[in-house]
């Protein structure tokens, strides 16, 4: 048992780990859901690119797959069928597509491949009357091309049909949604594209014979980014971002199609070559990614034109590797922008930016987050639906959800709008007011300015707040709350800066991070009492006696119980049972296992191996409240903030 367990250090990622130590035969699956963004984009004539993702459940037996043999399993390439119907028309689908005996010599028989870790979205083109030769309608759709579609449309659709008998019998998905094809449906690509990609990591290593690359970890693709995609024939682009140590600006490196989710990117043009160099560690640079469209390529979009004509999405994360938290900034500025960073205030979206700039209204809502986050220890949920039809950050649905910043209508933020210092003064007062709920805050003692009837009567209290607190300070007796005239309007005057607001948040910050007691739903608490589950458990019980677990369970999964008196149980079931008690304690966000001990059962928890004292461990963590539900998001041993689930974190739900 020591050789299973002792290198895991919390039981929360057993099931990463046993996927590892454990080698039986993968076993293969009785059923498959349907394929996920399936797609149609025209090419020429009677050509066209069909593209769709994996569900769910094949990734995962993708994986698993690849964790069974290693070296000669990390692709599966799946068949599938393609069925169409002509406008109104019937399916083509017959019987005979059913059964073994013919289902291999179909035509519309096809397949992709899928990469373990890196592809699990795959395209290919193919000419209609190659595949359906018997169809006369596609004929005169190879004559007419795309002016066919004018008049006509086509509706397809696919699903995965794939032996693990050499061919005796066949495991059939159900149909994937059906995508209509015509000249005369055009999506709406700007919405589609909206989505900001997120980066796992973006490590600068060496090959073998010591050329630069870079090895990028995507999550997964959003939805809607990959309906565009596959409407688009596979052609929306992942594009790569990189600043350099000492360069001021962000460059565009290279793209990879969002087929994939791995990326490598040789980067000799941007980093010495030196074939002695075993690491890159010492360099410092900044990576971001952003999703991008040649409009041109998406056919019913009605684009003629030479030159390609782009559409993009917004930035992702910043990873950022031994490079300063911003590119430009005021010598008066300097000490707080450090304390901003090393308090980790400052949102992905200002690292490496010019801090003497404005501040937009989308960029201080995610400040105003992280302010939240940071100073209460809690993890704020976005508000859903999305009442906003100019942004989807996730950010600003945070923002908005508690009620720190407002819409600049009942479905607009303008998230690209400046910021001026009356606003500021009352998105920060209100984040205060959400994170230290108790705090007074009257206006008694706050100083006067000279203009005070130029601040709007909503700002007033907010602004008095803080300026009685010394976060946001007036000059000659003025607050120059709002330009309130053409002149000052085109000037900037009272506009906020980046490193402003940056200043008033580390103010914020350092005064009320040590009474904040707020806990609103939406947000986590810094609390693991309870009992938490996650994966699928049926049968046994526990023997409130013995103290032990009792066999009959089915399924995969784990249960940890965080009592009041600061002691744990927990059972975890892969392949055997595994029972762990111990004690535990919590401390900024940090969830700590002592005394750790742990029992091994082979046979359904009729009997159980001899205690196995573990070392102790450690994780971030957050209690999150999403809706009328309540998680428990556990961090891998060492994986630091933010917690993705599936990424570096698993995600437990409360058993009430």
């Amino acid at each position: 048992m020591h050789r299973k367990i002792s290198t895991i250090l919390l039981a929360m990622i057993m099931i990463c780990a046993m996927a590892v130590t454990l080698r039986a035969d993968i076993e293969p699956p009785v059923s498959f859901g349907a394929p996920e963004h399936f797609g149609v984009g025209y090419y020429i004539s009677d050509s066209l690119y069909f593209t769709f993702s994996v569900p769910e459940d094949m990734r995962d037996y993708i994986e698993r797959r690849a964790a069974d043999d290693p070296d000669n399993k990390q692709s599966f390439s799946p068949h599938f069928q393609i069925d169409y119907k002509i406008d109104n028309g019937s399916w083509h689908h017959i019987p005979g597509w059913d059964s073994p005996k013919t289902m291999p010599n179909s035509r519309n028989s096809n397949y992709f491949t899928f990469a373990n870790g890196k592809r699990y979205v795959d395209s290919d083109r193919w000419s209609m009357t190659g595949i359906f030769e018997e169809e006369e309608s596609f004929k005169q759709f190879e004559e007419q091309g795309w002016d066919y579609l004018k008049s006509h449309f086509i509706t397809f659709r696919v699903r995965f049909a794939e032996s693990f008998d050499y061919g005796e019998t066949y495991t059939l998905s159900p149909w994937s949604k059906e995508f209509i094809l015509s000249a005369n449906i055009k999506a709406d690509y700007n919405k589609l594209i909206n989505h900001a990609p997120t980066l796992l990591y973006a490590d600068l290593k060496a090959t073998a014979s010591g050329e630069p690359y870079f090895d990028i970890k995507l999550e997964k693709h959003p939805g809607d980014v990959q309906d565009l995609h596959s409407m688009s024939g596979s052609s929306v682009r992942a594009e790569i971002w990189m600043r350099r140590a000492g360069d001021k600006d962000f460059k565009f490196i290279r793209y990879e199609w969002v087929n994939s989710e791995l990326l490598h990117v040789e980067a000799s043009d941007y980093f010495s070559v030196d074939n002695s160099k075993q690491s890159y560690e010492d360099e410092g640079y900044e990576i971001k990614v952003c999703y991008a469209l040649d409009l041109r390529r998406y056919k019913p979009a009605g684009i003629d034109s030479t030159t390609s004509v782009d559409i993009y999405g917004p930035f992702s994360n910043v990873i950022s590797h031994n490079m300063p938290a911003w590119s430009e900034a005021s010598t008066w500025a300097a000490a707080e922008l450090k304390k901003a960073d090393e308090y980790g205030l400052i949102p992905d979206s200002l690292k490496g930016a010019d801090m003497t700039k404005p501040i937009t209204r989308e960029e201080f809502a995610e400040l105003a987050v992280k302010l939240y986050e940071k100073t209460t220890n809690m993890t704020a949920v976005a508000a859903s639906p999305n009442p906003f039809t100019d942004t989807a950050n996730a950010e600003i649905l945070k923002a908005f959800k508690l009620g720190i910043t407002t819409g600049t209508s009942a479905t607009t933020f303008a998230p690209k709008a400046l910021t001026n210092r009356e606003q500021v003064a009352t998105m920060l007062s209100r984040a205060i007011r959400v994170m230290a709920p108790g705090e007074d805050f009257s206006a008694a003692g706050a100083p006067s300015f000279t203009d005070e009837k130029d601040i709007s009567p909503w700002a007033s209290e907010h602004v008095k707040f803080m300026s009685k607190n010394g976060i946001i300070k007036g000059a000659d007796g003025k607050f120059m709350p709002k330009a309130i005239t053409t002149a000052q309007t085109a000037a900037g005057y009272a506009t906020t800066t980046r490193e402003q607001a940056i200043a008033m948040s580390v103010r914020s910050y350092e005064q009320f991070k040590d009474i904040s007691t707020a806990a609103p739903s939406g947000s986590s608490t810094n609390s693991v009492a309870g009992t938490w589950v996650l994966g699928t458990l049926s049968g046994g019980t526990f023997n409130a006696v013995s103290g032990k677990y009792e066999g009959g369970a089915s399924g995969l999964g784990q249960i940890y119980t965080f009592k009041g008196d600061g002691t744990y149980t927990a059972l975890v079931i892969w392949s055997n049972a595994m029972y762990l008690t111990g004690s535990y304690s919590v401390k900024d966000g940090v969830l700590t296992l002592t005394d750790r001990v742990a029992e091994e059962s082979d046979d359904d928890g009729k009997s159980w191996s001899a205690e196995e004292k573990l070392p102790d461990s450690w994780a971030y963590f957050n209690s999150i409240i999403e809706g009328s539900e309540k998680y428990l998001l556990i961090g891998q041993e060492g994986a630091a903030p933010p917690l993705v689930d599936k990424a570096n974190a698993l995600k437990y739900k409360l058993k009430e």
